[in-house]
């Protein structure tokens, strides 16, 4: 018998990070919306709450990913999957969406939470003789 737990396939690992990631985004902006609406945060206030909402939702979902799967880049792979879901659903809702302006700078954001992730993933542990 094995010692401890069967590691998950590698990309059973980067899709639990991306739904995670892509669930607290999600999750956090309707908190957000209801803070907007409630008036308890300014609709100036809302881009930079959901730019850090975006780049804290990369990173947890990336931290999960490193973790299941062992890869340092693991981080950045479960950033993208989620990157590629949002300019998905970009692509498809809304005819007006500038890449360049706020799209972009959400993108930059998700992007650097997944590059925390790996940064912050396993070192490699060298056995001592």
């Amino acid at each position: 018998m094995a010692k401890g737990k069967k590691r998950p396939a590698p990309w059973q690992g980067l899709l639990a990070g991306g739904l995670l990631s892509l669930g607290i985004y999600l999750l956090g902006l309707l908190l957000l919306t209801l803070l907007v609406v409630k008036g308890v945060l300014s609709e100036g206030g809302s881009f930079p709450a959901a730019a850090v909402l975006c780049t804290l939702s990369t990173l947890l979902g990336g931290l999960l990913a490193v973790r299941l799967t062992g890869w340092r880049a693991g981080g950045l792979l479960a950033a993208a999957l989620v990157l590629f879901a949002l300019g998905l659903a970009g692509l498809g809702f809304w005819e007006e969406i500038t890449w360049l302006g706020r799209g972009g700078i959400l993108l930059l954001c998700g992007l650097a939470g997944g590059l925390l992730a790996s940064l912050a993933g396993p070192q490699k542990r060298r056995r001592k003789r």
